[in-house]
Formats: structure tokens, sequence, C-alpha cells
């Protein structure tokens, strides 16, 4: 027979549900821990710049300094070289190899990146504007395997880096924001003061 004893008599009477709970089930906290760190990885992706065609000039520029400034650490921790071709319209980073470049592998971020249409790319060197490089790119957004020219800029695995002043111009805008970067691996952002 089952039941239970209350004041000395046999009930079948069920034992009271708990009043009220207190705290989070581990789920609960499992799942609010799981949707933070999904909207936390998607800002985080938005802030170094996968916003789209929409960008401003400052948010473009700013991300491509942050890119750059990964690059010049990211060269330092694998003790290796690491370049970037800079076309008229478009930037990636690259691996030098002797007098050509090959694409970089494994890091989404440093992987090809066209700017917004009617954007441009203006890289000066030693007080002279250099060239754009073409890169050769199949359909599909991929480079071709043949070789690609050597880099513009080279991060070295000391820490240094080729002296560059690189200029964003906007399809909308005369004025361009522009990165510096000395020798000694400083990098810094110049962007134009509003007009008053």
């Amino acid at each position: 027979m089952a039941g239970r004893w209350l004041s000395g008599q046999l009930t079948d009477a069920a034992p009271p549900l708990r009043q009220q709970r207190a705290g989070f089930t581990l789920l609960e906290l499992l799942i609010v821990i799981f949707i933070i760190s999904l909207i936390s990885a998607g800002f985080v992706r938005l802030m170094v710049g996968f916003g789209g065609a929409s960008l401003s000039l400052e948010d473009e520029t700013r991300r491509l300094h942050r890119l750059l400034t990964l690059t010049a650490q990211q060269a330092i921790l694998q003790g290796s070289e690491i370049g970037l071709l800079v076309e008229a319209d478009a930037y990636h980073f690259v691996l030098p190899v002797k007098d050509h470049s090959v694409a970089f592998e494994g890091d989404d971020l440093l992987q090809y990146h066209r700017l917004p249409q009617g954007w441009r790319l203006e890289l000066q060197q030693d007080e002279q504007i250099i060239p754009p490089v073409v890169v050769t790119i199949k359909e599909d957004g991929t480079e071709e395997e043949a070789k690609q020219p050597p880099p513009s800029i080279v991060f070295y695995d000391s820490g240094e880096v080729t002296p560059f002043q690189l200029r964003i111009y906007a399809a909308d805008n005369p004025e361009p924001t522009m990165i510096e970067a000395k020798e000694n691996g400083e990098i810094e952002v110049h962007f134009q003061e509003p007009a008053r």
C-alpha cells in the first residue's frame, strides 16, 4: 500500500510540490551561455568588418588597420613573413616565396577582400605611388594556382614591416583615409578631420 504517514495516519496524498524554485537548472544556464556565445561571435565578425557593402569609409579603414595589426603579430608568432598584395580595389594576404607569392591559407580573416564598388586603394612607398598589382581570380572567387606577383608590403617575423602609406578612397568621398606603417612595425590610422 503506497502512501505516507501524516500525524500518525497513513494517507494516499502525494507530497506537496515545492512552492518556488530557487535559481536556474544546469540546462537553462547552458542554453543562455550558448545564445550569448552565438551573439558574441556575430558581434566580433561585424567588428572585424563582415558587414557588407554598406560599410562606411571609417569602418573599412578600421577593419584593414585591425587586420594589418593582426598580421604583424601573426608573422612574429609564426616566425615567417606574411605579405600583402594591394590591387586597385582589393587586397589580400600572401606568403612570399622568392620572386612570387602564394595565397595565405588557414585564416578566414586574411583572405581576399574586395572593397565596395567605386572605391579604390592607393599605395605609396618612399614618396612614390606604387602601381596596383593584378591578381588572377577564378570565377568561384579563389585565386588561380599560377604564381602571384611578389607582395607590395611584407610583415617580417622580426616585427618590422615595409614602410608604406595606404590611402582608401570611397566612391562618394574625395577625401581619403590613410593607414601608415613605419619600418619598426608601428601602424597608424589617419582620418580626415570633419569639415566645420
